[in-house]
């Protein structure tokens, strides 16, 4: 048994010995440099493209069996322009199945300083379909050869591992006018090989120009090829990535899960969880035929830190007009081809608020819906759709808003949509509106739909119409902030066209009046101009004063106009005279109601031209009045302008009053 076991020995040492021998010997006198004219040959007559090796070609037999390759470059096809490029590459080999099968096992790869630059022209041809086109025949020709048991030695990638340092790819999408330029590649991985479970880690830097966007992606993950169906599945996969914009958007994602790619489907799968900055996320997605299906769920997320930042710091509107003009850019979404869904626990989006929201989003043909768009806000719900078309200007999509909010508080809605509250109340808001532009104020200016909203339990910010009528001091004035309408109901209908959304149908009903009008507000420019009809409604029990109690009916006509935070009234005095003196009672005492008929037919020209905001004098002239010599107030007859009355203080006055009389303060 010794002897054997010492022939044994012996006859492995000898083997060794000349084996190592015979690769001295062909390390020694094999000149692989020599074979680069027929190498540049070859892939000239196989591709028509142009490889030019500018290093030698070295072989190594230790530690492993390989050939080393110092710079080189491959042309595009027909030999203009460079398409890939790299430094260095070592590619090493197994030497069992080389002596044993015949068969060139790769096991390592090596490559350093790649550079490769991808194009896909406008009808979708690729600057590679001439090498995947030849990669397919080889193949083909390569498995005949191997059936007929017979030909030269064939070439297995059995690869024990990869490593690709510094490596640049440009993919230069024509079609869809994008630039994806992935930077910085190192690719560290295991095995690859049919069924083999393996590991690989990954870093980039990864940048796309429409939109601007950066991002450094750095993952390892475990993964498996199945070489039958083309398909590559990845586990374990742990992800952090670190995105920047030009705009000023910056974020940061770490996620975990599984990606499975098919090559022959040209499809992606990918289930995902996670952190996206303060968001925990959760979803699948898919990528087929071009179309991304998304199914994600997010807890809470604030869209304000993806906006855009502001341009210019110190660019703030002033609190007395309209929210400052800002750029809108949506054209990134004009070939989106997407569908799926989205939930979100807590959303906020330009200041306003919602909860359970949830969107089905269907994006193709440059048209982009999302349907149905649901969430909780404000006290109550809300239920509609959005849509951009993208088709007839790609910078500049029509947009279209339906939505019905049942039971919300629009005061708090109103304050976190724009620090204002110009109206509140809790009720119904109706919806359907249509806009185009590429800024805030032009979508703004060329909104367009109608509107509907039935409120109670709320405020008119900015007048106090009760004090109007209870007090008739002026004729005219300016709002305060500080004063404001409570009413307990109010409706209206608009049309809006061009940004202006017009009313004819204002009803509201205060303890005192009941409020009917019609009017505009400019919704782009922030102002109103309406006329309201104020009429008094009898006081059970007087306790809005003996006036109010017996002059039930009584219509006060205000106008209002201006910026709507700075609005002016008017209060049409000769009207308000002349009605109160016919809706008057006869049981008036001491004979008010004649005294004020006498003074109404007497004074019939008051107020027509009434100013609004520096009324120093009041004036009343007659038809026949032909100079205007008057420096204080002056009443004159039908017949003549020689009366001139210098201490009477008007007309109107009087009327203001007998009407303060009325109303006490």
């Amino acid at each position: 048994m010794q002897a054997r076991i010492r022939i044994a020995v012996i006859a492995l040492g000898a083997t060794v010995l000349v084996l190592g021998s015979a690769l001295g010997i062909l390390a020694a006198r094999f000149d692989p440099t020599a074979y680069k004219s027929a190498i540049v040959e070859r892939v000239r007559e196989k591709t028509h493209r142009t490889l030019a090796i500018g290093g030698d070609i070295r072989l190594a037999v230790y530690p492993r069996l390989g050939v080393h390759l110092g710079k080189a470059s491959l042309s595009e096809l027909g030999g203009t322009g460079e398409f890939a490029a790299l430094d260095s590459v070592r590619l090493s080999f197994a030497l069992v199945p080389l002596l044993l099968r015949q068969e060139v096992v790769v096991d390592r790869i090596e490559l350093r300083g790649m550079r490769a630059t991808v194009v896909r022209q406008a009808d979708g041809s690729m600057n590679i379909d001439d090498l995947t086109a030849a990669r397919s025949k080889t193949g083909e020709g390569a498995g005949a050869a191997g059936n007929g048991g017979a030909g030269p030695a064939r070439i297995r990638f059995a690869v024990d591992s990869i490593r690709v340092d510094n490596a640049h790819l440009r993919f230069d999408d024509r079609k869809a006018a994008r630039v994806v330029d992935i930077a910085r590649l190192n690719i560290d991985s295991g095995p690859i090989a049919h069924g083999v479970p393996s590991r690989v880690a990954l870093s980039a830097n990864i940048g796309v120009d429409k939109p601007a966007l950066n991002t450094v992606l750095i993952f390892e993950s475990g993964f498996s090829l199945d070489r039958d169906t083309r398909r590559v599945a990845m586990t374990e996969l742990d992800a952090n990535l670190d995105l920047s914009s030009r705009a000023g958007i910056e974020s940061r994602a770490k996620l975990k899960g599984s990606i499975e790619i098919d090559f022959g489907k040209e499809a992606i799968a990918a289930a995902l969880k996670g952190k996206i900055d303060d968001s925990a996320v959760s979803g699948k997605g898919a990528l087929r035929d071009g179309m991304l299906q998304l199914d994600i769920d997010i807890d809470r997320l604030d869209l304000a830190r993806y906006l855009p930042r502001a341009a210019a710091p110190g660019a703030v509107a002033a609190d007395t007009g309209p929210v400052a003009d800002q750029p809108i850019d949506l054209s990134a979404l004009a070939r989106l081809r997407a569908s799926g869904t989205l939930q979100v626990g807590e959303l906020t989006a330009g200041g306003l608020r919602a909860a359970n929201v949830h969107a089905v989003l269907l994006a193709d043909a440059g048209k982009t819906s999302i349907k149905p768009l649901s969430a909780t806000l404000y006290g109550g719900n809300g239920i509609g759709a959005l849509s951009l078309d993208f088709t007839d200007d790609t910078s500049k999509p029509r947009m279209a808003l339906v939505q019905d909010l049942r039971g919300v508080s629009l005061g708090a809605l109103l304050f976190d949509a724009s620090g204002k509250t110009p109206l509140t109340g809790r009720g119904d808001v109706r919806l359907d509106l249509a806009t185009q532009g590429t800024s805030t104020m032009a979508l703004r200016e060329a909104l367009g739909g109608t509107a509907a909203l039935r409120l109670r339990d709320g405020v008119i910010g900015g007048i106090d119409l009760g004090r109007l009528v209870r007090e008739a001091k002026a004729a005219a004035g300016v709002g305060s902030g500080a004063e404001s309408t409570g009413f307990s109901e109010l409706s209206a209908t608009f049309r809006i066209d061009g940004g202006v959304a017009r009313s004819t149908d204002l009803s509201a009903s205060t303890p005192l009046l009941r409020i009917g009008g019609e009017g505009q507000v400019d919704l782009a420019h922030e102002t109103i101009d309406a006329r309201l009809r104020c009429t008094v409604a009898a006081s059970p029990g007087g306790q809005d004063g003996p006036a109010a109690a017996t002059l039930g009916g009584l219509t006060v006509p205000v106008a209002l106009s201006g910026p709507l935070a700075q609005m002016t009234w008017q209060v049409d005095v000769a009207a308000l005279s002349s009605e109160a003196a016919q809706k008057m009672p006869a049981a008036m005492p001491g004979g008010a109601k004649e005294k004020l008929k006498d003074r109404v037919t007497t004074d019939r020209v008051t107020t027509d031209r009434v100013t609004t905001d520096r009324v120093t004098t009041d004036r009343v002239t007659t038809d026949r009045v032909t100079k205007d010599r008057v420096t204080t107030d002056r009443v004159a007859t039908d017949r003549g302008a020689k009366d001139r009355v210098t201490k009477d203080r008007g007309a109107k006055d009087r009327a203001k009053d007998v009407l303060g009389g009325l109303f006490p303060r």
